[in-house]
């Protein structure tokens, strides 16, 4: 069941980290990327769930850094952070292109590649709460709000727009949407069949063995991945060094999160329950689908694509602050 929960938790990642994106609008359905893209994805997430977990707790100021650190695999894997494909005169600080540096960092992965999967995978499909439990107070407020079913659909619709930017064509859009979603709703459908519910997250987490055996899989993906994707785009040693200094910074951020994550003072509050009815999750993906149709028919996602990165980027500007102040200079942590 361990090995199912990490196929699950590693899709949920390719899912709004690629799907979304509209990077990769099919990989579930292409070799290739059950080859490339899915151990990327997985192995990150595995790796860094089970350093915030072993050493610490589910705290989103001990998750943020992690998922930070997840993101950097575009400086030295896709050389992305060094040289975007589709921008050929980024705007650049210390070597490094600093809108997709700010994008891909501090949100899309942080977030959409490694917090939302996780939060998801423990709620849908685990006895546990803690991820949500450590929310802020702000955080909750909105997951349980009256208006926060709405939100959801919202959200569904915006996310199929804005991956129609990676559909050419409206039948793509329909294929990605329908695709894709069953194939999630089949994974959780057979999990909740066998039981699954009945574990707690820290009862999936991978044991020490299975932690260095990841780790080593991942060190070996930055390795073939590295020295496969555009290597001549790996910069000189001054825009090599500021990379090195943003894995210095969220490494310490996630050590000290972490660390502080150990005296959390949990406040009281009512069991969260998350609506992922197969009713709810067809509702979605019909959403999704049609907001990526609309998108394909009418261009609206380069129209939204804008908007998006900078509310993506100023969001994770704010959970940045919120976790320094949190980790550096709050004499009292609470979830």
């Amino acid at each position: 069941m361990r090995i199912f929960f990490w196929l699950i938790l590693g899709s949920f990642s390719v899912y709004f980290a690629e799907v979304v994106s509209g990077s990769d609008i099919l990989p579930f359905f292409k070799p290739l990327s059950w080859a490339l893209v899915f151990p990327l994805y997985a192995l990150h997430t595995l790796v860094l769930w089970y350093i915030v977990f072993r050493y610490g707790r589910g705290w989103l100021y001990a998750l943020f850094p992690a998922g930070a650190l997840f993101g950097l695999y575009e400086a030295y894997i896709t050389k992305v952070i060094w040289s975007p494909t589709w921008n050929a005169a980024p705007i650049r600080l210390g070597g490094v292109a600093v809108v997709e540096t700010l994008l891909f960092v501090l949100f899309w992965h942080a977030f959409m590649a490694f917090i939302i999967p996780l939060f998801l995978a423990e709620t849908a499909l685990t006895s546990s709460r803690e991820v949500f439990s450590l929310l802020p107070g702000w955080a909750k407020r909105i997951l349980t709000s009256k208006r926060a079913s709405t939100l959801a659909y919202v959200l569904a619709v915006v996310a199929g727009i804005f991956q129609s930017i990676g559909a050419p064509t409206p039948f793509d859009s329909l294929a990605s949407g329908i695709l894709n979603s069953a194939f999630l709703i089949a994974l959780i459908s057979v999990w909740r069949r066998r039981g699954g519910t009945k574990y707690c997250l820290r009862d999936l987490l991978p044991g020490p063995k299975g932690f260095k055996a990841l780790l080593a899989l991942l060190g070996a993906d930055y390795i073939v991945l590295g020295a496969l994707l555009r290597p001549e785009e790996i910069p000189g040693v001054e825009s090599q060094a500021t990379v090195w200094a943003l894995y210095g910074f969220f490494g310490l951020l996630l050590y000290l999160g972490v660390r502080r994550s150990r005296d959390l003072k949990e406040e009281p509050s009512a069991p969260y329950e998350m609506d992922t009815s197969a009713r709810r999750l067809v509702i979605l993906t019909a959403l999704f689908t049609a907001g990526s149709i609309l998108g394909s028919l009418t261009g609206l996602g380069f129209i939204i694509a804008l908007p998006v990165w900078v509310v993506g980027i100023a969001f994770g500007l704010v959970v940045l602050w919120l976790t320094v102040r949190h980790v550096f200079f709050k004499k009292t942590v609470s979830g």
